[in-house]
């Protein structure tokens, strides 16, 4: 009985003194949407109703002197929201369709140091969206944020950042694939040196140049010959603020030469302006893209994107919120003779924060 006794005041002890040292954090959505669907003179329009839930939870430890360990837990699913209601994909298996219920899984998890002057972390790390993502690795759909659906954001691999001439010097190795070395239909090793590995680099140097904020960014993969391997360069620029608005931009070019079959250039831009309105916030973006294959009778596809939302509290306080943001959004792409898609969404996002 002492001994027992003892042992449970050790695990309250140890306990106690980890939480401590960690803080939690999350938020949580309700999401109904109206999706329509329209494919022009290559098909029909579709029109549709359902509804969309997230819940992610964000634990850091600190354990001194600038080192740390975060995670952040939620659904693999495209951007981390997992869709309920009748359909072809069910949620659960286990469960109706109707009522299916998500797994949960490491979005996030790394441990790194940071101090004033540098920083390093490996692991599941985040990687903030922005469309020179979204072109380098899905150059078929740049202008329909395809690295915050698809990678909600992060990425295997290490990160390092060092504050160099006022300016912040950040890059990432990203893990694409970890496949190990080649092998041959029968299972035997071909070349014990040659990995199907891929990595993929992404650089960037944030400064500010007269009030203006200018971050350059360059991305190159990293892959065996025949394999894709994108080259990505291009720069953000975010303006001052005016009457509590703030415009930035962005603007970058790609292009991949592995054969004439996969080889292709595009372009991106986006024009961006977010600021308080009336009692709420109001972010909108306009996405123009561009992709353009490297072969005989393949026509360029024209993409656009736009995204209007207007956020309101119901509720704030030191310990979170609660918020309803109803948003607009329009995705197209057009190639000529083959293809006009249009696809747009009307949604109403309830969300509640923690911390």
């Amino acid at each position: 009985m002492q001994q027992l006794f003892t042992t449970a005041i050790l695990i309250i002890t140890i306990i106690t003194g980890a939480i401590a040292d960690i803080t939690m954090t999350g938020d949580a959505r309700v999401r109904p949407r109206l999706d329509i669907v329209d494919l022009g003179s290559y098909g029909n329009r579709t029109d549709n109703i359902y509804y969309f839930y997230r819940a992610r939870l964000n634990v850091a430890a600190d354990i001194g002197d600038g080192y740390y360990f975060k995670t952040k837990l939620g659904y693999n699913g495209a951007a981390n929201f997992a869709k309920f209601g009748t359909g072809t994909k069910p949620i659960a298996s286990i469960s109706l369709a109707s009522a299916g219920r998500s797994p949960l899984s490491f979005m996030e998890v790394y441990f790194g140091h940071q101090s004033k002057t540098y920083g390093w972390a490996a692991g599941i790390i985040p990687v903030p969206h922005n469309p020179l993502l979204d072109m380098h690795f899905y150059p078929g759909k740049m202008a329909n944020i395809p690295w915050l659906l698809y990678n909600n954001a992060s990425a295997s691999g290490f990160n390092f950042n060092y504050m160099l001439a006022g300016g912040k010097f950040d890059i990432k190795v990203l893990v694409d694939n970890n496949d190990g070395v080649k092998v041959s239909s029968d299972g035997d090793v071909i070349d014990s040196l040659t990995a199907t590995d891929q990595y993929s680099l992404d650089a960037s140097y944030s400064m500010s140049v007269g009030g203006v904020k200018v971050t350059p960014q360059f991305l190159m993969t990293m892959a065996d010959e025949g394999d894709p391997a994108p080259l990505t360069y291009g720069a953000a620029m975010a303006l001052p603020k005016v009457a509590g608005f703030g415009a930035s931009a962005y603007f970058g070019m790609t292009n991949q030469n592995a054969d004439e079959t996969e080889a292709y250039t595009g372009w991106i831009a986006r024009a961006k302006l977010a600021g308080k309105l009336g009692p709420g916030a109001l972010t909108a973006w306009y996405d123009m893209a561009t992709y353009t294959p490297d072969a005989d009778g393949l026509e360029p596809t024209m993409t656009t994107f736009m995204w209007i939302s207007y956020t309101y509290a119901l509720h704030k306080s030191d310990k979170g919120a609660v918020t309803l943001a109803p948003t607009y959004r329009l995705y197209t792409q057009k190639t000529e003779g083959s293809l006009d898609y249009a696809r747009t969404n009307i949604e109403l996002t309830t969300q509640i924060t923690f911390k």
